[in-house]
C-alpha cells in the first residue's frame, strides 16, 4: 500500500494541475536522490564501483533513511493536504516546514554517498 503511495506521488503531479512549485520541486528532489541512493545500493552490492566498507554502507544508510524519511512526510502532507488543510490538529504548512527541513540534509548525504565512489576510484 506504502509503495502505491509513494508512486502516486511521483506520477500525481505529471497529470494534476494546482501543484505548488514547492510541490512539483519535492517530488523531482525526492525521486532524483531515491534513483540515486537505489543506484548506489546496487553498487554497493556488486562491490565494483563502491566498494563495501563501514564508511560507504553507513552513508548509503543515512541517506536512504533521510530519503525515506522525507517521503513518508510527503505522503502525511498530501493527506492533510486532501483532508482539507488540517488532520487530527496538524496543519499541512507544519508538516511542510518538516519536509522542507529534511530536504535541506539531503544534499549532505547524498554527497556522502558520492564520496564512496570517489573513494572506490582511489581518490581521496
Amino acid at each position: 500500500m506504502k509503495r502505491i503511495l509513494v508512486l502516486a506521488l511521483f506520477v500525481a503531479p505529471i497529470f494534476m494541475i494546482g501543484c505548488t512549485s514547492w510541490e512539483r520541486t519535492t517530488f523531482q528532489t525526492l525521486a532524483t536522490s531515491q534513483a540515486v541512493i537505489q543506484q548506489a545500493e546496487a553498487d554497493y552490492q556488486t562491490g565494483v564501483l563502491i566498494k563495501p566498507t563501514k564508511s560507504s554502507y553507513d552513508a548509503i544508510q543515512a541517506a536512504a533513511a533521510a530519503q525515506h524519511a522525507a517521503v513518508d512526510l510527503m505522503v502525511t502532507y498530501e493527506n492533510i493536504k486532501a483532508a482539507g488543510g488540517n488532520l487530527n490538529g496538524v496543519t499541512a504548512d507544519q508538516v511542510q516546514a518538516q519536509v522542507t527541513v529534511l530536504l535541506a540534509s539531503l544534499p549532505a548525504d547524498i554527497n556522502a554517498v558520492k564520496a564512496a565512489y570517489i573513494t572506490a576510484k582511489g581518490g581521496k
